[in-house]
């Protein structure tokens, strides 16, 4: 494997990174690789862009200022980056991302031969990430005892996929149309846009990887009957799963296996069969049955009752 020319992410800019903004372009080129990277710091944040087209395998080794909190993007490009104070060698596929803290920011990342590599990120100081946004995303509390023991910390044991809306808000970063302290304040209103946006997707990805107990009939049947309790509640799949002591993906799956249909579908078949009930020995109004089912329009309520049974709610009436 050849070695690539060492990218030195600079210690000056990430110190100084409360009192100015400074971009930095490194023009990668060697025998067996050619591309570019770009770091731009802000205050708190130190955004970088990188692309790589390789012909041989390339290893490059990345140095940076110590205690670092990093969300990295990987958009194309297969790659591994060894954590070089730990040991430890971290398998990033295309199309993925996830949170690492780090006290000391030397890696090494290997490139695969004819690799088209593309990545966003930032580093962000974790204090400040802390004090800013620990109090809304509590899974995220192992950060704190990570950086008070000066250890490494990984969220994820799998980066999580990327998604459409992922992929929109770091094109408006990279495409941002304005200049000056317009620039800054756009850039830093998105960063936090996207962190906020990434932490559900990457929670819901560790739930499915997580191993987990094996979930007993007991549980599943204890959201069904919660369901039918409540069915004049509004109950998110959110609320059942807390209910019945499990996850929202393990719900979903189980609940679909032991079932045949899904949380949400079954809590809809129930409420038209109550509708059914009321239409058939009551005297409510259809508009009225329709909006205690659930539905904000009586034409959405007749769709879906024509769906379930075959006929509309006012020929049950006739």
């Amino acid at each position: 494997m050849a070695s690539g020319e060492v990218v030195i992410i600079s210690d000056i800019i990430w110190r100084n990174m409360n009192k100015r903004s400074s971009r930095v372009i490194k023009n990668l080129k060697g025998e067996d690789y050619h591309g570019k990277r770009v770091e731009i710091a802000l205050e708190n944040f130190l955004l970088y862009s990188s692309g790589l087209r390789t012909s041989e395998a390339v290893e490059f080794t990345v140095d940076g200022a110590d205690d670092w909190l990093q969300f990295h993007y990987q958009l194309s490009g297969k790659t591994n980056t060894l954590i070089v104070e730990e040991n430890r060698t971290i398998g990033i596929d295309s199309n993925s991302f996830a949170i690492l803290y780090q006290k000391r920011g030397c890696c090494k990342i290997k490139f695969p031969k004819n690799c088209v590599y593309q990545s966003f990120g930032f580093r962000v100081d974790p204090k400040y990430f802390v004090h800013s946004f620990l109090k809304d995303f509590k899974e995220l509390t192992p950060i704190k005892k990570a950086i008070e023991n000066n250890s490494l910390f990984y969220l994820d044991k799998k980066y999580a996929s990327l998604d459409t809306k992922t992929r929109e808000i770091i094109n408006e970063i990279l495409e941002n149309p304005y200049q000056g302290s317009l620039y800054e304040v756009y850039v830093k209103h998105k960063l936090v846009e996207l962190i906020f946006y990434s932490i559900p997707v990457l929670r819901e990805n560790a739930e499915k990887l997580s191993p987990e107990k094996p979930v007993k009939r007991e549980n599943i049947e204890k959201a069904r009957d919660f369901m039918v309790s409540n069915l004049d509640e509004k109950l998110s799949l959110k609320i059942i799963a807390k209910h019945a002591g499990l996850n929202e993906y393990t719900l979903k799956t189980e609940f679909k296996e032991q079932f045949g249909q899904s949380v949400i579908d079954f809590f809809i078949e129930l409420r038209l069969k109550r509708a059914f009930d009321d239409i058939q020995h009551s005297d409510k109004k259809i508009t009225a049955i329709a909006y205690e089912t659930g539905y904000s329009s009586v034409g959405n309520f007749s769709n879906a009752f024509f769906k379930r049974y075959g006929f509309r709610p006012s020929e049950l009436r006739k």
